[in-house]
């Protein structure tokens, strides 16, 4: 639903002047003036079409009253001093939480990506692994792939600290441009990433170090003043992510459009897969699996969603061309016809109802 073109991108609903100031402090070195609810029954209208809620502490039991729907970009606001009393209602309301004043760059972020919603925000999707080696970089890497090629502007982000660099399945290891150690201080709300980033096929890439660093977490703020950067300037933003899920993972499922969980089709692959489902199904909106068929004869795709519990969205056949491909440096699905190439535009169909493009 799109926003009237007077509304305000940001609602606030609480009473407590003292946080109410932090918002607007913040809120004003953006130049966006935002609406604010006292009463949590005036939210119900706004509950959809506002790009961005945010609920103060006090008002958390009423807004919880209200029982309305699930919705993303919902942040709790409490008080640095008292963080327990906003953490006892985040799971209860599906929202992130904020403690203020040491959370404002962070708010900071989700208000100017709100404001950038009037235009349109790019999509974002997830692709994790089932197990190890099941080709999920991969099928991450042909999905940007293939989207660039339908004129998309897309973007393949490396969240996985332990993937190897997903600018090598691209061929862009060489490509001058930032990789993730560039942007370490990033925080907040962060220009236009576009021209900066290594290009190859059509897709811009941010990637691992090229030189060997210690592996270590991305830092949660550092991925999502990243993340919002990257859908106000591309229409699709691809992620690969860890199958182990830490804090930075979670906040990129909570707000991705279509989550993806690549599954081999062996006994051994569905029980991994079953593990990791598990945290996923919480962490995370529209969720559906792929299934990697085995050279070897396995389980039927359908056999294996069922045994993982999540709907089939499509199979990866198997293709040792595209081991190939990747000691050649060449992009995977980048031959239309190839069946990865079809898989990638049966997966970007399925967003097309979420909304237009940026």
């Amino acid at each position: 639903m799109d926003l009237q073109p007077d509304a305000s991108p940001v609602v606030v609903v609480t009473r407590d002047p003292e946080l109410l100031d932090r918002v607007l402090s913040v809120t004003a070195a953006l130049d966006v003036e935002p609406e604010v609810v006292p009463d949590a029954g005036a939210l119900r209208g706004r509950w959809h079409a506002a790009p961005l809620v945010l609920v103060g502490v006090d008002q958390a039991a009423s807004v919880a009253a209200l029982v309305l729907p699930r919705r993303t970009d919902l942040y709790l606001l409490g008080d640095d001093e008292l963080p327990e009393d906003a953490v006892a209602w985040s799971a209860r309301l599906g929202a992130v939480v904020l403690t203020l004043p040491s959370g404002a760059d962070a708010l900071t972020a989700a208000v100017a990506a709100s404001d950038g919603h009037r235009g349109g925000r790019g999509r974002v999707v997830c692709l994790v692994g089932g197990s190890g080696g099941v080709g999920s970089s991969t099928c991450a890497t042909g999905l940007a792939v293939t989207a660039a090629g339908l004129n998309r502007r897309v973007v393949l982000v490396d969240a996985d600290e332990r993937s190897g660099g997903l600018d090598l399945l691209l061929g862009a290891e060489q490509t001058a441009g930032w990789r993730w150690p560039r942007l370490t201080g990033a925080r907040g709300h962060l220009g236009d990433l576009r021209g900066q980033l290594p290009a190859a096929a059509g897709v811009d890439v941010l990637a691992m170090a090229r030189e060997p660093q210690p592996a270590s977490p991305l830092p949660a703020d550092q991925l999502a003043a990243v993340l919002l950067s990257l859908q106000r300037s591309h229409e699709l933003v691809v992620v690969d992510l860890p199958r182990l899920l830490g804090v930075a993972a979670r906040e990129v499922l909570r707000t991705a459009d279509l989550t993806l969980l690549v599954v081999r089709a062996d006994l051994r692959g569905v029980a991994a897969a079953r593990e990791v489902a598990h945290e996923l199904v919480p962490a995370c909106g529209p969720l559906a699996v792929l299934v990697r068929e085995s050279r070897l004869r396995g389980l039927d795709a359908e056999a294996a969603a069922a045994a993982v519990g999540l709907p089939l969205l499509g199979t990866v056949p198997h293709d040792d061309s595209l081991v190939l491909a990747a000691e050649r440096g060449d992009p995977p699905a980048r031959a239309a016809r190839s069946s990865l190439a079809k898989l990638s535009r049966q997966v970007l169909s399925e967003l097309e109802p979420v909304g237009a493009p940026a």
